[in-house]
């Protein structure tokens, strides 16, 4: 079962018998599953250590956080939590964040994006669930897996980084952040999901009208939490209500606000814009020394600066853009940097999962073993793990423009598993062969269309100039630097997505369909919330 498969199993309302059914079969095999992990770590820590010594040091900014945020012990002495914009500035003030994203923002992601992002750049986990998470080991290990993939220092450092949950019980919360409080900078509690699963279960933006409750969640990290707690909501009908709102998360204790300027009604093709004076009304009425957030109309590095200078906030999170394009952030004036090459990416980010991920599993350990003695149970967890169930929702993502044209690709990516093993026992071999096909297709594209190039042999990039009284036909306008520029960007470069507005989804039938089934029926809107686009699980 998947994490979002547990997640559609609610909160409140799961019985007694569907706890059973996310827990594996027995408390001895249970252990068993946890012990070949734990091993798996103990014999890959030497190997890390020194691959560690070797490389270049960190960032500044990831020792500042390793050592200005612990609270745990130090030589018998316990130091002191930080708050508000003390804290922000220890992770290194981070203008960038890569949102919690269902199923998507796992570690192998965040790498990725780190790498093609600012030094300090935030990120989040996924969302977890809080009652989940505190009462499953087989939870926790696939989802979140702490000690052994979290690295502070070195070109593989996953910090800052914010862990989040979804709750509707301050103990529940509470047991379940102090399981990761060690191994992340802060818990950030999850009021923005507008899904059926989070209405069923009763958790997310479905906590908006008890405001008593969500004090109760925030305030209980906020005192009995050795890191900082923080909270991401969405915008209410009106400006007025949304500042009463976010007044009321930060007086309880949040030490880091992220709006999204979208309402919970706002998503799938009714999703629309995100409504930025919003997000600046809430900025211009918070006290300066209250650290926020903005979510929401990032498709380009050029709408990060524009947000922060039209909202005032002190960092932008990108979600939906992210996913699309992991370089969203990039900074460089290279525009191969900021646009690359979807192959490229793509076989970045399965080295990403060979060379980080899949020694610290027990696979190869498990398939070593006589067929008799190979435990199937446990070989079916391990391929569970939040890092490998993603990676076709994120090649689907990344190559989208070329799976648009090449429906062979698209269809051998679609069958792809890690469960299908190659000749030598290659978990990715499925995926591999999916990537030499993207490859070749676009080796050939360039060789009859070879990209415009300056002087130095650089991409000459995807801008031209806008000129006046001149129809386009092509890409997007964008403003830089005061200028007008149409932006085309060849389709092997990954790209963000457009997703049309309301009003044309209901023009080509796709919104009025959606509205009909949901008033067929109404009391089962989680029903086929796991085929759901993983943008609408962006919170």
């Amino acid at each position: 079962m998947t994490v979002l498969e547990l997640l559609q199993r609610g909160l409140r309302t799961a019985t007694s018998n569907s706890l059973r059914s996310f827990r594996l079969a027995s408390p001895s095999k249970t252990t068993r599953f946890a012990s070949l992990i734990s091993n798996q770590y103990s014999r890959n820590m030497t190997s890390d250590a020194a691959a560690s010594t070797e490389s270049a040091p960190a960032p500044a900014v990831i020792e500042t956080i390793a050592t200005t945020t612990a609270t745990t012990e130090s030589n018998g002495v316990k130091r002191r939590k930080l708050q508000g914009r003390e804290f922000y500035e220890s992770i290194g003030s981070p203008k960038t964040i890569v949102a919690p994203m269902v199923e998507q923002s796992e570690f192998a992601w965040r790498l990725l994006s780190r790498r093609h992002s600012p030094a300090n750049t935030l990120c989040y986990t996924p969302m977890f669930h809080s009652r989940l998470f505190g009462e499953s080991q087989t939870y926790r290990t696939q989802s979140y897996q702490p000690p052994h993939m979290d690295w502070k220092e070195g070109p593989r450092g996953d910090r800052p980084l914010f862990v989040q949950f979804c709750s509707n019980d301050p103990e529940h919360l509470l047991e379940a952040a102090k399981h990761c409080q060690d191994h992340c900078d802060a818990v950030d509690l999850n009021l923005g999901c507008p899904q059926g699963i989070a209405k069923k279960g009763h958790y997310g933006s479905f906590l908006q009208e008890e405001p008593e409750l969500i004090k109760s969640l925030i305030s209980k990290l906020h005192k009995d939490l050795d890191i900082p707690v923080t909270a991401k909501i969405r915008i209410l009908e009106t400006k007025e209500k949304s500042l009463e709102y976010a007044k009321m998360v930060v007086d309880a204790g949040a030490q880091v606000l992220t709006v999204h300027g979208r309402t919970r009604e706002q998503k799938g093709h009714n999703t629309g814009l995100a409504d930025w004076d919003y997000i600046k009304y809430i900025r211009d009425n918070l006290p300066k020394e209250v650290v926020m957030f903005a979510n929401g109309n990032v498709l380009w590095r050029e709408d990060v600066d524009a947000c922060l200078a039209y909202t005032g906030v002190d960092g932008v999170m990108s979600a939906e853009g992210n996913l699309y394009n992991p370089a969203t952030f990039c900074e460089s004036e290279d525009w191969d940097e900021r646009f690359p090459r979807m192959d490229k990416i793509g076989r970045e980010y399965l080295e990403i999962i060979r060379n980080e991920v899949l020694p610290h599993l027990p696979l190869q350990e498990l398939l070593s073993r006589p067929e008799e003695k190979r435990s199937r149970r446990l070989l079916n967890e391990v391929h569970k793990d939040a890092n490998l169930t993603p990676i076709k929702s994120h090649l689907f993502k990344i190559w989208h423009p070329l799976l648009q044209i090449h429906l062979e690709v698209r269809n051998a990516v679609g069958r792809s598993s890690t469960r299908h093993l190659g000749p030598d026992g290659d978990p990715l071999y499925d995926y591999m062969e999916a990537l030499r096909s993207v490859e070749k297709i676009i080796a050939e594209h360039l060789e009859k269309n070879p990209e415009q190039v300056d002087e130095n042999g650089k991409w000459v990039g995807p801008d031209t100039e806008v000129v006046e009284g001149v129809k386009y036909t092509e890409g997007i306008e964008v403003v830089v630097k005061g200028k007008k520029y149409r932006r085309v960007v060849p389709w092997y470069r990954c790209q963000p997505y457009y997703r049309p507005l309301p009003e044309v989804a209901k023009a080509n039938g796709a919104l009025k369909e959606k509205v009909a089934r949901k008033a067929e029926d109404d009391g089962r809107e989680e029903e086929g919330s796991k085929k759901a686009k993983v943008e609408e699980c962006c919170y």
